[in-house]
């Protein structure tokens, strides 16, 4: 998965988050994680890394 695509889905992960449709939310952080990548979130935001 490249880079670009997965800040992608991180931008609608958080647009999911803040329009309170938090079941996308999960379903975006579970197929970030299906393709082994593993999210990190804090206040100044979400970062992610390959596991």
């Amino acid at each position: 998965m490249a880079d670009a695509d997965i800040d992608a889905l991180i931008a609608e992960r958080e647009a999911a988050k803040l329009s309170k449709d938090y079941a996308r939310a999960d379903e975006v952080r579970e197929e970030l994680k299906a393709q082994g990548i593993v999210l990190e979130d804090s206040r100044e935001g979400t970062r992610w890394r390959r596991a």
